[in-house]
């Protein structure tokens, strides 16, 4: 039974933090192999974990993956192989285009903020985390996270309305 319980568990974990990885720009292979590189940590390190801070940890563990991959990305870039050949080789209609496009100005304006700004925004708007939920991923006070989301909602919406307002 124990051995079930942590299999489902590890399986809604998984689906969590390959969603957040998902939305944060990772491409499908990376977001699955963080993943699975942080359940297997887990197992092997599951002894030594607070069982409160456990959803924290494993936040933590994939959020860290998910930065050493954005700095290796920074020091070779490539292009978006799947976007480019989304864009060159189906007939995309216009309003798919558009939408295409405003995405990738969410994207961008989103990346111009603190890397805290970002984790939240993604947690509470992408995700539909509850501030609660939040709070145990990230080990910090409820009240105190509503405050960031906020400042973090201002600014992405202060820097998303002058991008537009220069594009």
């Amino acid at each position: 039974m124990a051995k079930q319980s942590m299999n489902e568990f590890l399986q809604q974990v998984g689906i969590l933090l390959y969603r957040y990885l998902r939305k944060r720009g990772l491409a499908h292979e990376d977001a699955e192999d963080i993943v699975q590189d942080t359940c297997y940590k887990f197992l092997l390190h599951k002894d030594g974990i607070q069982s409160d801070k456990v959803m924290s940890w494993l936040y933590r563990v994939a959020t860290n993956q998910f930065y050493d991959i954005k700095r290796k990305e920074q020091r070779h870039p490539t292009t978006e192989l799947d976007e480019m050949q989304l864009t060159a080789l189906t007939n995309i209609p216009e309003i798919q285009a558009l939408k295409n496009e405003r995405l990738k100005d969410i994207r961008s304006t989103l990346e111009t903020l603190s890397i805290l700004h970002q984790e939240l925004l993604v947690l509470k708007y992408e995700l539909g985390l509850s501030y609660k939920e939040i709070s145990a991923l990230m080990s910090k006070n409820e009240n105190t996270l509503k405050t960031h989301v906020r400042r973090a909602r201002e600014e992405f919406t202060k820097r998303f309305q002058e991008e537009m307002d220069d594009g």
